[in-house]
């Protein structure tokens, strides 16, 4: 079995189309023997009845019965019939069996019953006499003589034909039939050959077997890629997808054969899949997912056949991303503080030891103080956890940078939404705030204020981070894009992470600045969202 897997394509296409010839062939010339002997015998058939009718009523016939003798151009009439029609054979007789003409050769032997019904009932007769290479075709007629009332059957004619001849022109036309048919076989073959040889040209010399491996491996292939693959031809039809994609896609039922349109639920997702522009590393959010997405157009001809595209899923990334980055900041801040408590204790041992108890105390009043107010904000104004952890974490810091971070009395939030999590907080307030503080640490900058308010008043979150820093340019306006910064070369990405984390969220940022009285950034969030796709 595996050998007749194997044998070439030219010779199964050879195989296939002679074998199909020979069968239409064969099926067709049968059926055109067998149609053109009956034509053939039935035109001879007729061919007899018409002219032994033809012979009964000249006038020369007629009036050799009538004189019961035959008249002396019957013979010569009669020869001139038989050479018109190519008959064998034909016999002219009055009703005593007396022969009145006879031409051409007499095939086997005559038979008397054979002209009884002709001579009794004056009806036309056609009978087929004698065996093999002697089977003769005899039509049989009346030859009626009127008198003056009455009408009388007074001879008969017999037209006969050689049922060998008539074989013989079959024969012949088989013979063309099948000379036809021979050289509709050979062009078969030179056809069947051009044709193995051109779907070889077009399969790249592959064989059907290597054809049919190379497709299981590439299926094979492309399933167990972690990274999705789909692949659209020029109409916007998927023709290939595979398992990746469609988990990546949130896709459960098979999709080849539909439009990316109608399949893709993102509108942005599916323009960019619709597309046929080469698209190289574009994130893109989908759904729940960060994806990053390729686009490879398929050029056949010097023409566009199709696109592939490749998704790679960037959302675990992303998270792991996002913990270290939570992880490193709640460690940067826990040092601050840890820093800032050694430096408060050692001051306070120091004090105690020169005994200025009363700078003590008022030390310890003091840090008593701004720790009763901050836990009056942030346990009666300031209510969600998650912005608790930041703020502390960015008050320990300032304290240790000489920073006097403000955090408005008027402040007011209740717990935030499931969907606002503590890793977009910790990048939009994280980046925005250290960004004041690294704003107001210019060395001729006497007093570093940064200020926070936050209020939940309404149906949107406000967050408003203020520094009183050197203010930003109309030449750094660009700062929320990627790698545009007033901070040198290799910054300018916490404002563009801002800027995408609230997009994520729905969110929007502002900024006011005016140069060298400090920048104003407000960050409004929804209460309520719906997840973009």
């Amino acid at each position: 079995m595996n050998r007749l897997l194997k044998v070439p394509l030219q010779v199964k296409i050879l195989g296939l189309v002679i074998s199909l010839l020979l069968i239409v062939i064969g099926l067709l010339t049968w059926m055109f023997a067998y149609r053109e002997s009956q034509e053939d015998v039935d035109q001879a058939e007729d061919l007899a009845m018409q002219t032994a009718k033809t012979l009964s009523y000249m006038p020369v016939i007629q009036d050799s019965f009538k004189n019961e003798e035959p008249v002396e151009d019957l013979s010569v009439v009669t020869e001139q019939i038989r050479d018109q029609v190519d008959a064998s054979a034909v016999l002219i007789e009055n009703r005593d069996g007396q022969i009145f003409s006879f031409v051409g050769q007499a095939i086997g032997d005559g038979d008397p019953e054979d002209r009884y019904r002709a001579l009794v009932f004056g009806s036309n007769n056609l009978i087929h006499t004698g065996d093999g290479d002697e089977e003769v075709l005899k039509g049989i007629v009346p030859v009626m003589i009127r008198y003056d009332n009455y009408k009388k059957v007074e001879g008969t004619v017999t037209v006969e034909f050689d049922m060998k001849t008539i074989r013989s022109k079959i024969a012949y036309e088989i013979r063309t039939m099948l000379a036809l048919s021979g050289g509709v076989l050979i062009l078969g073959v030179f056809g069947s050959l051009f044709l193995a040889r051109s779907i070889r040209r077009d399969t790249l010399g592959l064989e059907p077997y290597q054809i049919s491996a190379l497709f299981r491996e590439r299926n094979a292939v492309l399933q167990s890629v972690k990274e999705g693959i789909l692949a659209i031809d020029t109409q916007g039809v998927i023709t290939m997808m595979n398992q990746s994609a469609r988990e990546l896609l949130d896709i459960k039922e098979n999709v080849e054969g539909e439009f990316v349109t109608e399949v893709i639920s993102s509108e942005k997702m599916a323009d960019m899949l619709a597309s046929s522009l080469h698209i190289s590393n574009i994130e893109l959010q989908y759904k729940e997912k960060t994806m990053i997405v390729n686009a490879q157009p398929v050029i056949e001809n010097n023409q566009k056949a199709g696109t592939v595209f490749s998704f790679r899923d960037r959302t675990e990334i992303k998270q792991m991303v996002d913990a270290l980055s939570e992880v490193q900041q709640y460690s940067q801040d826990l040092r601050a503080q840890t820093h800032e408590f050694k430096n408060k204790l050692h001051v306070l041992l120091g004090l105690l030891q020169l005994q200025k108890y009363e700078e003590a105390i008022t030390f310890l009043t003091e840090e008593s103080d701004l720790q009763e107010y901050h836990s009056t904000i942030f346990f009666q104004s300031i209510l969600d956890e998650k912005v608790q952890a930041i703020l502390l974490g960015k008050i320990a810091k300032a304290s240790e940078k000489k920073i006097d971070f403000q955090i408005d009395g008027e402040s007011s939030l209740s717990p935030l939404p499931v969907f606002i999590g503590l890793s977009p907080l910790i990048v939009i307030l994280g980046n925005l705030i250290d960004n004041a503080f690294e704003a107001v640490m210019d060395k001729n900058q006497k007093i570093k204020v940064v200020s926070f308010f936050v209020t939940d008043i309404g149906n949107d979150i406000i967050f408003e981070i203020a520094d009183n820093g050197k203010g930003i340019s109309e030449e750094e306006g660009r700062i929320l894009q990627k790698g545009v910064s007033s901070k040198g070369d290799h910054r300018g990405y916490g404002l563009a992470n801002v800027q995408e984390e609230l997009s994520l969220l729905g969110g929007t940022i502002e900024w006011d600045s005016k140069k060298g009285e400090g920048t104003v950034f407000t960050v409004i969030l929804p209460k309520s969202h719906t997840k973009g796709e």
